[in-house]
C-alpha cells in the first residue's frame, strides 16, 4: 500500500512542485445558478449543464511564487507519496467567518489522482483547524470545475452557496463562471 505523508512545505519541495502536472478537465459538466423573477423577487436554483470540455492547467508557480506564498498563508502543506511530491494546499486563519479556515488551494498532481493524497490533504487541513480552534473550513471552486466538485463532496464538504459575480464581469448567465461556495464541518 502506497504511503502517503502530509507535512508543512519546505524551501527543498518548491523547485520538484514547479513540476507538477496540475491540469484538469473543465466544463464537460458545469455546475450554474439559474435566476428567475424580477427584482426584488428572484429565485434562484442550481443545476448541472452539459459543456465541451476542455484541459486547463490549475496553476503554474515559479520557486519565487512558492516562497511569497509561504509567507501569505498560514499553513502550505504538502503531500507526499512514497516519499515523492504528489499535491499540495493553502489554508489561511478566517475567525472572521464563522470561525472557518479558507482553503485558498488544493491540487494534487494528475499521476497521483484517486492515491488518496487529496483525502490525505483535507484530513490534514481538518486537523490544522481543529487546533486552531476553527469549527469549519470552505472553499470556493468553480462551477465548471465538476471533478473538483465532486472531490469536495466525498469528503464531506457541503455546497453553501455561490456568487455569480466573483470570476467575471460578464453576464451572470455564463456558463462556468459561478464560484461554488463549501463548507466542510469540523
Amino acid at each position: 500500500m502506497p504511503e502517503i505523508i502530509v507535512r508543512p512545505a519546505t524551501e527543498a519541495d518548491y523547485e520538484p512542485f514547479t513540476k507538477l502536472d496540475f491540469t484538469f478537465t473543465v466544463g464537460d459538466r458545469i455546475l450554474v445558478l439559474e435566476r428567475t423573477g424580477t427584482v426584488p423577487e428572484y429565485a434562484y436554483s442550481m443545476r448541472w449543464r452539459t459543456g465541451t470540455p476542455s484541459e486547463r492547467v490549475y496553476s503554474e508557480y515559479t520557486v519565487d511564487d512558492l516562497r511569497r506564498l509561504q509567507r501569505e498563508n498560514d499553513a502550505f502543506l504538502v503531500a507526499t507519496l512514497d516519499g515523492a511530491l504528489v499535491g499540495y494546499e493553502m489554508l489561511l486563519l478566517q475567525p472572521s467567518h464563522h470561525g472557518a479556515a479558507q482553503m485558498n488551494d488544493l491540487a494534487v498532481d494528475k499521476a497521483a489522482r484517486r492515491s488518496g493524497a487529496g483525502r490525505a490533504l483535507v484530513d490534514a487541513a481538518a486537523a490544522w483547524a481543529r487546533e486552531r480552534g476553527l469549527r469549519a473550513i470552505w472553499a470556493s471552486p468553480n462551477g465548471n470545475a465538476k471533478d473538483t466538485i465532486d472531490f469536495y463532496l466525498s469528503v464531506g464538504f457541503r455546497i453553501s452557496g455561490v456568487n455569480d459575480r466573483w470570476n467575471t464581469n460578464t453576464a451572470d448567465t455564463e456558463p462556468g463562471q459561478h464560484t461554488i461556495y463549501m463548507y466542510l464541518e469540523l
